[in-house]
């Protein structure tokens, strides 16, 4: 059976989905701070966008489309835990951020893809990114 794999492969992006969806706000802090570059201690030396690189390439790249749709269900609930807090700053309102881009970009690919699942989970993603900036941009401009 070929596709074993590709089910462990979907499992664990779920887990990932799971895990970044119960930690809220905490983990979008501490993915965060990987992004940028630093250690929990605030220290260079972080492992950069490995994560979202991943992610990428499981969303636009992989050829089963229940992999497609998990990894877009990852960004979903990173987007969703972005927008919950991050000490007072949103992690989206970077332009040049990592994430910001690689939703950009995975939503540029999938919202045009042929499986109609995978649509649909960029629709939702679409949704979920458009309104957590939308929140974002408010929040800023009511803090100064």
């Amino acid at each position: 059976d070929d596709t074993t794999g590709w089910r462990a492969v979907e499992t664990h992006l779920h887990a990932v989905a799971s895990y970044a969806d119960g930690c809220g706000a905490v983990y979008a802090e501490e993915e965060a701070m990987q992004l940028e570059g630093r250690d929990g201690d605030g220290e260079e030396g972080g492992g950069g966008g490995a994560l979202l690189s991943a992610l990428e390439h499981c969303c636009v790249v992989h050829v089963n489309r229940h992999v497609r749709a998990a990894g877009i269900a990852v960004l979903d609930r990173m987007v969703q835990s972005a927008s919950r807090g991050a000490g007072g700053r949103s992690i989206l309102l970077d332009a040049n951020g990592e994430l910001r881009g690689t939703v950009m970009a995975v939503l540029k690919e999938t919202l045009a893809d042929n499986w109609s699942q995978v649509r649909m989970a960029a629709s939702v993603l679409c949704r979920t990114f458009l309104v957590s900036l939308t929140a974002a941009a408010a929040a800023a401009k009511e803090g100064g």
